[in-house]
């Protein structure tokens, strides 16, 4: 009698997806959890709850080239995948005994939570910034450089306010010069003190 455990094969798929496109990502089965490799660009994972009669889309994280996305595919969420630049990324489904146990999606949720709970409007979309700046941008002799921007009701989202007032709030870090806004290039700068 062999006693011999084999593994079962790692499934990889590889994506690619204009700025804007989303796809929906398949449920792994039991005993397999996530990894998400982006190749080139910047994904968002948010989480839908079409079940009951508040359909929601929330922000859960964000994915680039610069780390992998390894994490446990929450029970009651559908996973949806958003390029927020045009994109190539692989998904694999990997057996749970060979996850690192630290989940990527735990790690952003507690960064954006933390952001969330700012009671100063302008301080809350900083503290966004500088952690998307931090986790997904570049540092220039300009200052922290987001190669990409998000729609203002995304930010709205992700804060928890509405998309007229950021919409506000970016007008006036834009005048006090706390932020620049490139809108030809689609970029975001933070200059550094």
């Amino acid at each position: 009698m062999n006693t011999e455990h084999r593994k079962r094969p790692i499934m990889v798929k590889n994506i690619s997806l204009n700025s804007s496109q989303f796809v929906d990502l398949r449920r792994p089965q039991a005993g397999e959890q996530i990894k998400i490799s982006v190749k080139t660009g910047v994904i968002r994972i948010g989480a839908e709850q079409t079940e009951t009669d508040n359909a929601y889309d929330v922000t859960l994280a964000f994915a680039c080239r610069a780390d992998d996305c390894e994490f446990n595919y929450p029970e009651d969420l559908d996973i949806r995948i958003e390029a927020i630049t045009d994109t190539t990324y692989f998904v694999e489904w990997i057996d749970q005994r060979d996850f690192k146990n630290q989940d990527s999606i735990l790690d952003w949720i507690i960064q954006l939570h933390i952001v969330r709970h700012e009671t100063n409007l302008e301080n809350r979309v900083m503290k966004l910034f500088q952690l998307l700046t931090t986790r997904l941008g570049k540092r220039t002799s300009q200052g922290l450089l987001l190669d990409h921007t998000l729609p203002h009701s995304r930010i709205a989202e992700m804060i928890g306010s509405t998309r007229s007032t950021v919409s506000r709030t970016i007008s006036t870090l834009r005048k006090t010069k706390r932020i620049y806004i490139d809108e030809l290039k689609n970029q975001i700068i933070l200059p550094v003190d």
